[in-house]
C-alpha cells in the first residue's frame, strides 16, 4: 500500500476520534483513585490507563486500515523487528506514564505511520490540554517564527543525565546563551512544532514509538531531528532494536545550520 497526501486526508478525521477516546479513557483513569499500576519487566510502570487506550487505538486502526500492521509498545516482541512490513502503525498509547502517576499532566497519546522506515504521518494528543496535533512529510504547516537573543532547550522532566549536564557546560564553555524549559513525553518535540523551544537534545535512551509521531508533525513544520552519530534524519524499522540513537531536534534548518557546527565537537565525545 503506498501513503500519499489523499491516504492522509481521507483517514484523519477518524485518527483524530481515536486519539480523542482514548484521551478520555486516559482522563478516567487519571481522575479515579486507582491506576492499577505494576511494574513491567523493564522496570517501567504500566497502568490501567495503558492497558485501555491501547485497546481503543487497535482496535480502531484495524477497522480504518486493515491491511497495515500495528505495533504497539504495549503488544511489543523483539521477533516482530524480523519481519517488519514497508508500512505500518506504530503506537504509544501512553507516553509518559511516570508522568501521569506523578501526576504532572504532561503526557500524550502517540501514533504514527511508517513507511520506507520514516515516519510519514504522526499525530499526538495531549489528555489534560484537550490538544492534537498532527503532521506529514506529504504537507506543510506554517512554521511559528519566534525570535529570541538566546537559544530556548527544552528538556525531560523525569530523565536528566550526566550527559545533558555536560552538553549544558559545553554550551557555557562556548558562552552560548541559553535558557531551559521542562517538558514531559513527547511534548517536548511538540513545543519545537509550536515554536516555544528551539532544540531538544536527547542523549539518553528512547523508543522509536516515543518520537515517531511528533517526529512527523515537527518535519512538517519544517523541523528534523537529526542522529547525534552521524547528523542523518532519524530513520525507523530497525532490524535489531527498538531504541533510537542519541540525537538532537531542531526547530528549523535556519537554526541547525547555526548551531550543529558548534555541537560537533560536543558530539564527538559522546559517540
Amino acid at each position: 500500500m503506498a501513503i500519499d497526501t489523499e491516504f492522509i486526508v481521507q483517514h484523519l478525521a477518524p485518527l483524530k476520534d481515536c486519539v480523542i477516546d482514548a484521551s478520555k479513557e486516559i482522563m478516567d483513569v487519571y481522575l479515579s483513585d486507582d491506576f492499577g499500576e505494576i511494574n513491567k519487566s523493564d522496570g517501567s510502570p504500566l497502568t490501567l490507563a495503558d492497558e485501555r487506550a491501547n485497546q481503543i487505538i487497535i482496535d480502531r486502526l484495524k477497522s480504518i486500515s486493515p491491511s497495515i500492521p500495528i505495533i504497539s509498545e504495549e503488544t511489543f516482541n523483539k521477533e516482530s523487528l524480523l519481519n517488519l512490513e514497508n508500512v505500518y502503525w506504530l503506537v504509544d498509547p501512553l507516553d509518559g506514564t511516570k508522568e501521569f502517576v506523578n501526576k504532572t499532566d504532561e503526557f500524550t497519546v502517540n501514533i504514527a505511520l511508517i513507511e520506507s522506515r520514516k515516519s510519514v504521518f504522526g499525530i499526538v494528543g495531549a489528555p489534560v490540554k484537550n490538544k492534537i496535533w498532527h503532521g506529514s512529510i506529504f504537507y506543510e504547516s506554517n512554521p511559528i517564527s519566534k525570535n529570541s537573543n538566546e537559544l530556548t532547550i527544552v528538556m525531560s522532566k523525569s530523565h536528566k543525565s550526566d550527559n545533558d549536564k555536560a552538553f549544558l557546560e559545553f554550551l557555557d564553555g562556548q558562552s552560548i546563551k541559553y535558557k531551559i524549559i521542562e517538558k514531559g513525553s513527547s511534548l517536548k518535540l511538540c513545543s519545537l512544532a509550536d515554536g516555544d523551544a528551539d532544540i531538544y537534545p536527547r542523549f539518553g535512551p528512547t523508543s522509536e514509538w516515543d518520537i515517531a509521531a511528533a517526529h512527523a508533525v515537527l518535519a512538517s513544520f519544517g523541523g528534523s531531528i537529526i542522529s547525534v552519530e552521524d547528523e542523518r534524519e532519524l530513520s525507523y524499522a530497525k532490524t535489531n532494536s527498538i531504541l533510537n540513537p542519541y540525537f538532537i531536534a531542531f526547530r528549523n534548518n535556519a537554526i541547525k545550520d547555526e548551531f550543529l557546527p558548534v555541537l560537533r565537537d560536543f558530539f564527538q565525545k559522546l559517540v
